[in-house]
């Protein structure tokens, strides 16, 4: 049961990270996600207003993690583990691989990954309105799937 609330946990996290980019992200916290699009340090090293995000994003995970090794509750532990899981995989993709903010994996060969690398581009750099709509990161539209 334990690995299965860390999976479900996982899964409902793009859910979260699609609906938080799109109505948060750029919604009513715009100001905070705009540097990322607009690109004073887009795709570099550093800071960017954008990465208080994954403060704000961790902090529901470390209230779970420390609530439930507290209490013992296993399935707190599960969920915040599912979380945790979730945002560091979106860090290494997101940030790693598709931004290159940290210069490893510069050139994946999985094609799931450059799909994901290509509907993430689409997002910053909209070729039409559709283009723009994508807000996920793991799951995607499949016109955005590279095929061969």
């Amino acid at each position: 049961m334990t690995l299965i609330l860390v999976l479900i946990s996982f899964l409902f996290m793009e859910f979260v990270a699609w609906s938080n980019h799109k109505y948060v992200m750029h919604g009513f916290l715009w100001s905070l996600h705009k540097d990322h699009h607009k690109g004073t340090n887009a795709g570099k090293p550093g800071f960017q207003k954008n990465d208080l995000f994954f403060i704000i994003y961790a902090l529901p995970a470390i209230i779970l993690l420390i609530a439930g090794f507290s209490s013992t509750n296993a399935n707190m532990i599960a969920i915040g583990a599912g979380i945790t899981l979730y945002g560091f995989t979106y860090f290494m993709i997101h940030d790693v691989v598709i931004h290159q903010r940290i210069p490893i994996f510069t050139n994946p060969a999985n094609r799931y990954i450059k799909s994901i690398i290509r509907a993430h581009y689409a997002h910053h750099k909209p070729a039409g309105k559709d283009d723009f709509k994508n807000y996920g990161l793991l799951i995607f539209p499949r016109r955005f799937f590279i095929q061969g």
